[in-house]
């Protein structure tokens, strides 16, 4: 299961850029939000917070791995068509 987690960019000041990991609360997600993690400084651009902050998103996203299918064939991945016989 994904949480349910965003990233916020915010500019307090001119020219510094903080990024934030949320989680929307309350019902209807109208509530107020808890903060996960944040910066801890100021960024010079809102691209450098983005992409610091997407970093520490991914962070925590599950990584799904598929698992590998058993038998002949399971390491390359071969689909079975079911044929018509004749």
């Amino acid at each position: 299961m994904k949480p349910d987690l965003s990233l916020v960019i915010e500019e307090p000041i001119a020219g510094h850029y903080y990024w934030m990991i949320v989680r929307p609360g309350g019902w209807l997600r109208l509530g107020p939000c808890q903060v996960i993690d944040s910066a801890s400084g100021p960024l010079p651009s809102y691209q450098a917070a983005q992409a610091a902050g997407s970093q520490v998103l991914a962070s925590f996203q599950p990584v799904v791995e598929r698992p590998t299918p058993s038998g002949f064939g399971g390491a390359w991945d071969i689909m079975t068509i079911p044929g018509a016989l004749v």
